[in-house]
């Protein structure tokens, strides 16, 4: 594994980790993505006959064809295109269609059973290989790494005893069959990266190192090469000089104040901050909404501090409030240019529907405990209609270190319940590898606290 520093793995998938994000990576129960955006992604499905003969049981298994429909009725924005070789289907009539599945832009395969050729995990596309419970495994598993293949598991027969196990085994299909087509989205996505610093991507460690001259280059040419993704960068100069950004800024605007309403409607309470920072947080959310609009943008990374030239402490603002805003949109929008984090948020928001939360990550091994810190998370973790609840109250990076008056900013103390399965994570696109972190969360409930209140309300 490379070097990789504290703050690098935890900006990933919820945090400055990177970001965490409730319900596990894998398990069964995510919700599926709300928005479905670009055409379908086109999967090649093969199915083989299966163990036991027919003439050796009288049980029935499950019909393809009703394989087939299940898929389809729960993989939104998925074309399968069925071979059956139960159905007359020949085999090297399979085999010679496959050779040119790129060609035929075909974005992912399933082979269903054991592949009688391993040729056909060979096409350089995604490739889902089922083994079915009961049949001869001759699944050629050392293949699956170098070939781009991932496991699955059916029950047709229904052997296990308990029918919630098969249908766990259905439902981690459906969830690898959607990170086809998350690879299917990503390629046309656009990643609007506003920072002033010189490289594209915050770097971690040392700051006063010095990147590679063409590191630029090397990682937006990683981005593309591996997700098909875009990156445009700009900064201060192109948001500050922008009259819609200004004018949104130095008037009334009736759409913020509703925002800025429905967000304090929605807190527990407000604390430390103003009615007027939230304001101001909601205009931050039209601004960055107006960027992406401007630059063609899917996904977001802002990392200024303000919309004016020549701000003075007062004047500085913070998106934490509207990343959360973007995320109940299933939209990527993060507070600091961590492509990885993007890219890592953007994978897991569009395969499985779940948002996640950007972070600094910290150990206590004391309590056994990893701690996600950040201004901003999201309010719905699910990615469905539930919410958690939230505190309104000012920014720990405020330069106006008073309380409850202009400038300190507006971020959301989360209160996300205890005992919920977490994953935190995150990919390195030029090494092409994955940091991951699982857990629970701690609980907060009196009689259960690992920590007394003071450390929560300060984190």
């Amino acid at each position: 594994m490379s070097t990789i520093t504290r703050r690098s793995f935890l900006e990933v998938t919820s945090g400055a980790l990177g970001g965490y994000v409730f319900g596990g990576l894998m398990p069964g129960g995510f919700a599926r993505p709300a928005v479905l955006k670009g055409d379908a992604a086109k999967v090649y499905t093969v199915f083989f006959n299966i163990a036991p003969s027919r003439d050796d049981t009288d049980l029935e298994p499950l019909a393809n064809g009703e394989i087939v429909r299940r898929l389809r009725s729960d993989c939104l924005g998925v074309d399968f295109v069925v071979r059956d070789l139960t159905q007359g289907t020949r085999l090297d009539s399979v085999l010679n269609e496959m050779k040119d599945l790129k060609e035929q832009s075909y974005d992912g395969v399933i082979v269903y059973g054991w592949p009688r050729d391993y040729e056909m995990l060979r096409t350089g596309l995604p490739t889902i290989n089922v083994a079915v419970l009961g049949d001869f495994m001759n699944n050629p598993f050392p293949l699956y790494h170098e070939a781009r293949v991932i496991s699955a598991f059916l029950d047709p027969w229904r052997f296990s005893a308990d029918p919630a196990v098969s249908e766990r085994m259905f439902r981690d299909l459906v969830e690898k069959v959607g990170v086809i087509r998350m690879l299917k989205r990503m390629k046309s996505e656009r990643i609007l990266t506003v920072t002033d610093l010189d490289y594209v991507n915050v770097t971690y460690g040392d700051i006063l190192k010095h990147m590679p001259a063409d590191y630029n280059e090397t990682i937006l040419a990683a981005i593309s090469q591996t997700f098909g993704t875009q990156v445009t960068k700009i900064g201060s100069k192109e948001v500050t000089g922008d009259s819609d950004i200004q004018h949104l800024w130095g008037s009334e605007n009736k759409e913020a104040n509703d925002i800025a309403k429905r967000w304090i409607r929605g807190a527990e309470k407000v604390i430390n901050t103003t009615e007027s920072e939230v304001v101001r947080s909601a205009k931050v959310y039209l601004a960055m909404k107006l960027l992406m609009q401007k630059y063609g943008a899917t996904a977001m990374a802002f990392h200024i501090r303000a919309l004016i030239k020549d701000p003075r402490p007062e004047d500085l603002v913070y998106p934490a409030l509207a990343t959360s805003e973007f995320q109940l949109n299933n939209t990527v929008a993060k507070c600091q240019s961590h492509l990885n984090i993007v890219l890592s948020e953007m994978l897991i928001q569009y395969a499985c529907g779940r948002p996640s939360m950007l972070g600094d990550y910290s150990l206590d091994t004391y309590n056994n405990t990893s701690m996600v810190q950040h201004c901003e998370g999201p309010w719905n973790p699910w990615g469905d209609e539930r919410r958690v609840p939230y505190i309104l109250t000012d920014h720990r990076e405020r330069r106006v270190r008073e309380r409850s008056t202009t400038g300190v900013g507006a971020a959301s103390w989360i209160l996300y319940p205890g005992n919920e399965p977490v994953t935190m994570w995150q990919i390195d696109v030029q090494s092409r590898e994955i940091l991951l972190h699982t857990g629970t969360t701690v609980p907060m409930l009196a009689g259960e606290k690992r920590y007394r209140d003071h450390l929560y309300e300060m984190i």
